[in-house]
């Protein structure tokens, strides 16, 4: 009954910090991509796509390979609401409202683990009303990097049980937590899998089977990746078939701008601008003062009961001879025992807390340029998701380090009112656009061009390119050249019918007295192929935006060109279904002979 009150709580302040989101429309962000990639994936998926990788409409109207590189499983979530019914831009909503309520029950979940109630509703809170958190969802409108909150704080409480238990139930669900941030956030991911050895050698230190969690955490690991196969595999390896280093590792994409000055992490004007070189920015990376302070005074009573502990074990007195006063001794020995491990836990999330912080500052370059593939972040400040994570925790150990119930409660209480009432204003975007409908977000028009004008990087390699007046890489593309037919003929006598155009899918009979030429407006990127009638054929792809063209005998013809798995892909897929098989049916028979 306690923890559902706590979870009432939790999700009160869900929806308060949610409430902007009910206004009809949508409000002004800066990865206004959402609610079209929503629309997009369901096209796809209800085309018979699955996984889903490319869509129709992108990629300026030739298509893009979305999903070869961007993780899926926030728009799959989207898409659950939208198939019971809500339109995209409810489903949206729906998707972010359910990364802000989740989130704070999965802070709920770990804290108490360790912690106790009172300061896992405190964490859990500080979690909710982070500033960084109202950035994400009412200035940058990044869903995916919202959602990854959820799973953080499960996959440090899995780990955290399968050392305390080493029941194997915690292998799989460390390994799933794991396997859903890559499908969420992969660029999450990649800093996170840097910072959570930490954590687990802490674990490590401190488990009774050392050998046994160190094989359950490797375990874990593999299974994970397996897990995401479909997803990583074909993202890493058929990178290097698309523009993305020319685009997002140099000019004003680069890293190497985007570092936090040390002030900016203590507090900066709030604001809705972008990221710029230096002092510039338009927008806050602030941690939150109550957060910063609530960790360190974590940090501080966790030292002092350290030293005391230390201190009172050099005087313990000697064991009486009694059994009663034997069990009483043992008992009192393990609370203590636990006592010192939580207090060494809060200095390693103060550490990971450090960390964090450190590396969004221009000072930890050196890192950044020894790990290259942290470039591909584009913004340190990135790990502000992390500095959320840590203080938030932290901000619960605080609340338990106190000891005493009734302070607990208090501290508790206090602590709450003053993070929510400063925060709360940050939960409200600049501008909101109620004249915004589902029929427009997904128009042609605004996908083709406005869209796709701000997210290209995923093209393939070869298309031409020229410099912004910014000097950065652009496609050499106008308005105008967005094509308004699918299929073109160049020989004008040639006659197309029985046209089918899915998003990884074109089909036509073609009738023509001579040898013809169609030109298929689709960026030609690994996997599609062509066939005229039942044979694969050669497809040509010398133009200056890599479009597919086929030559097509006289005479009548049926043609087809697809979008299919490379052997990449297929490999990943199998790896995952796989392994997704293999868990269940292990779950299955761990379940029926009671051996979790």
């Amino acid at each position: 009954m306690k923890n559902l009150i706590s979870i009432i709580l939790i999700t009160i302040f869900s929806i308060t910090v949610s409430l902007p989101l009910v206004k009809p429309g949508f409000h002004q962000i800066h990865d206004d991509q959402q609610i079209t990639r929503l629309y997009l994936f369901d096209q796809s998926l209800k085309s018979g796509q699955f996984p889903v990788r490319w869509v129709d409409g992108l990629g300026f109207g030739f298509g893009y390979p979305l999903f070869v590189f961007y993780p899926p499983l926030v728009y799959m979530i989207g898409e659950i609401y939208h198939l019971i019914g809500f339109g995209f831009i409810d489903s949206t909503k729906l998707a972010f409202f359910t990364s802000i309520v989740a989130s704070g029950v999965a802070m709920f979940i770990f804290a108490k683990e360790i912690w106790g109630r009172y300061a896992a509703l405190t964490g859990a809170i500080f979690y909710i009303l982070v500033p960084y958190r109202a950035l994400d969802i009412y200035v940058r409108g990044a869903l995916a990097e919202s959602f990854s909150f959820v799973w953080l704080p499960l996959i440090l409480w899995s780990f955290y049980k399968l050392q305390n238990t080493g029941k194997s139930v915690y292998v799989y669900t460390s390994a799933i937590f794991l396997a859903l941030l890559m499908i969420t956030h992969n660029l999450i991911f990649l800093p996170f899998i840097l910072l959570l050895p930490f954590y687990l050698l802490f674990l490590l230190w401190k488990s009774e089977n050392k050998k046994r969690f160190f094989v359950n955490c490797q375990l874990s690991i593999v299974i994970c990746f397996s897990l995401s196969a479909f997803f990583w595999l074909p993202a890493l390896l058929e990178k290097k078939f698309t523009i993305v280093d020319q685009l997002l590792l140099v000019n004003l994409a680069s890293y190497k701008i985007h570092f936090v000055y040390p002030q900016q992490l203590w507090n900066w004007a709030w604001g809705f601008g972008g990221s710029a070189a230096g002092l510039a920015d338009g927008i806050s990376f602030k941690i939150g003062k109550l957060h910063i302070l609530a960790s360190i005074a974590a940090l501080l009573l966790a030292i002092i009961h350290l030293i005391k502990t230390k201190f009172s074990n050099g005087q313990l007195p000697a064991l009486q001879k009694s059994q009663h006063e034997t069990y009483s001794n043992r008992i009192e020995k393990s609370s203590a025992k636990i006592w010192r491990v939580n207090c060494q836990l809060s200095t390693v999330f103060f550490a990971l807390f450090l960390i964090s912080a450190f590396l969004t500052t221009f000072y930890s370059q050196f890192i950044w340029e020894l790990i290259p593939p942290l470039g591909y972040l584009q913004f340190p400040w990135r790990l502000l998701t992390f500095t959320a994570l840590f203080s938030s925790i932290l901000a619960g150990a605080f609340v338990y380090l106190l000891k005493v119930p009734i302070l607990r409660l208090v501290v508790t209480i206090i602590l709450v009112i003053l993070v929510f009432a400063p925060n709360l204003k940050l939960f409200k975007p600049q501008f909101y656009r109620e004249n915004l409908t589902d029929q427009i977000a997904t128009s042609k028009e605004v996908i083709n061009w406005d869209i796709s004008s701000s997210s290209f990087e995923y093209l393939p390699k070869g298309v031409e390119l020229t410099k912004s007046n910014l000097g950065t890489n652009i496609i050499n593309i106008k308005k105008e050249d967005i094509p308004n037919k699918k299929v073109i003929v160049i020989n004008p006598q040639a006659e197309i019918n029985n046209l089918i155009i899915k998003p990884h899918e074109v089909s036509f009979s073609i009738n023509s007295p001579t040898n013809s030429q169609i030109r298929a407006n689709i960026f030609n990127f690994p996997g599609w192929q062509a066939q005229i009638d039942d044979q694969i054929v050669e497809v040509d792809d010398n133009n200056k935006l890599k479009l597919i063209d086929l030559n097509i005998p006289a005479g009548k013809h049926r043609v087809t060109i697809e979008f299919r798995n490379t052997p990449v892909r297929q490999m990943g897929n199998l790896i995952s279904l796989f392994s997704f098989a293999l868990i269940l049916i292990l779950i299955a028979k761990q379940w029926r002979t009671k051996t979790f």
